[in-house]
């Protein structure tokens, strides 16, 4: 009965986590990207390169931090990641070279690894089972979009009104100090063990080996790969795309859209999920994510601008959202963190190239053939998840 208490207390506390995380780390990186081209002079596509670092480096900690939360104690991990991601934020006002920035960059990206989607999904995926677990991912995981909802407005007017290298270490010392006292206090790993004779859900499901050589595991990661690719490289320059067709104000409000949207999504996706095939929902998912990145790079104006990031926004949590349910769901939590960390490590590769590729195609074509681009990325996207075929069902009803 605790167990089953705490697992609700336990979801809380993910929000929370996420929401600090997401709103001064994943989203902010378009906000921190204006402020180092305004007042440090470095080029957007540089930039775009230290982004699309931070997230290649978060992909290949995440295949250690991975098997480390296999076997070990996950408040460990998610302390270190506060600790490491607080101290790079700090950091980032400090540099002047683009050498420091590829070295903070990095930094932040393994760190960002412990307190983001990894460890929080493994959590919910252990103490939730599948009929409750979508509903908790739901709910846990809008702490991503809250956060920019709430906390990356507020970094942006910050960094407007401060000089970045008097910003950056207040916005550092809020993340680590916000997130620790909740690590320390609220986070457990593993469930009670089960009664005597009951089946323990930590040994239900397919193992690793069997896991990611089956199709569903290579085409849906595949598909991931370039569909977070475009996602986050979007969401990386949403600000400066902003800033191209109306005040840094109404750019501001365009992510603040987006984060809202992305709320709105996660939310309803979480309680549609269980009542329809996933895997439908997630074509339906990446067919408007296509739809706005359309309407993005074509906005001539602020109407317009926040018409897509409405649109691609509610998209966005549910994009997220989707990729550890059905993991999840095919294969069961047994040797979840493994899986999920390898399909996340693959689809990086896509994430950490996304920014730079929106940056570099932005500098010789402009907005829109850079939006179009990914929008026929996600039509790829679409395609591969068709070929992946039927969601195993690798996990027993607990």
């Amino acid at each position: 009965m605790r167990s089953e208490r705490y697992r609700w207390v336990l979801a809380c506390n993910l929000f929370a986590i996420l929401t600090v995380s997401s709103g001064l780390g994943f989203y902010n990186l378009s906000v921190y990207m204006h402020a180092l081209a305004a007042q440090r002079g470095f080029s957007v596509a540089s930039i775009s390169a230290a982004v699309g670092l931070f997230f290649l480096t978060g992909g290949v900690a995440g295949l250690v931090t991975g098997r480390v939360l296999q076997r070990h104690d996950a408040r460990l991990v998610m302390l270190v990641g506060a600790l490491f991601s607080g101290a790079a934020i700090a950091c980032i006002g400090r540099v002047q070279a683009e050498w420091q920035m590829f070295l903070v960059y990095a930094l932040f990206g393994v760190g960002y690894t412990g307190v983001s989607v990894l460890p929080a999904t493994t959590l919910i995926t252990r103490w939730f089972d599948p009929a409750s677990r979508p509903v908790a991912l739901s709910f846990s995981s809008t702490g991503l979009s809250l956060g920019g909802v709430i906390l990356t407005p507020l970094s942006a007017a910050l960094l407007e009104r401060w000089p970045i290298e008097h910003a950056t270490p207040l916005l550092g010392g809020i993340f680590a100090l916000l997130i620790v006292p909740i690590v320390w206090f609220g986070v457990r790993s593993f469930p009670e063990a089960p009664a005597v004779g009951a089946p323990s859900p930590m040994v239900q499901g397919t193992e690793f080996a069997a896991a990611v050589r089956s199709r569903f595991f290579v085409f849906l990661t595949l598909a991931y790969l370039l569909a977070m690719g475009a996602k986050v490289g979007t969401i990386a320059h949403m600000y400066p795309r902003g800033v191209a067709v109306a005040t840094p104000l109404q750019a501001s409000f365009a992510v603040s859209v987006l984060a809202m949207m992305s709320v709105i999504g996660r939310l309803i996706g979480g309680f549609i999920i269980g009542r329809v095939p996933i895997k439908q929902f997630a074509l339906v998912t990446v067919m408007g994510q296509l739809l706005g990145f359309v309407v993005i790079g074509a906005a001539q104006n602020t109407t317009q601008l926040l018409l897509g990031a409405g649109l691609f926004g509610f998209t966005v949590g549910n994009l997220l959202m989707l990729q550890p349910s059905m993991l999840a769901q095919a294969f069961g939590v047994m040797d979840y963190p493994k899986i999920f960390s390898l399909s996340q490590a693959v689809s990086t590769l896509g994430i950490a190239s996304g920014p730079v590729v929106l940056g570099a195609v932005t500098a010789t074509h402009g907005y829109l053939a850079a939006f179009l681009i990914f929008a026929a990325l996600s039509g790829v996207a679409f395609a591969l998840i068709v070929a992946a075929g039927p969601v195993p069902e690798g996990e027993p009803a607990r």
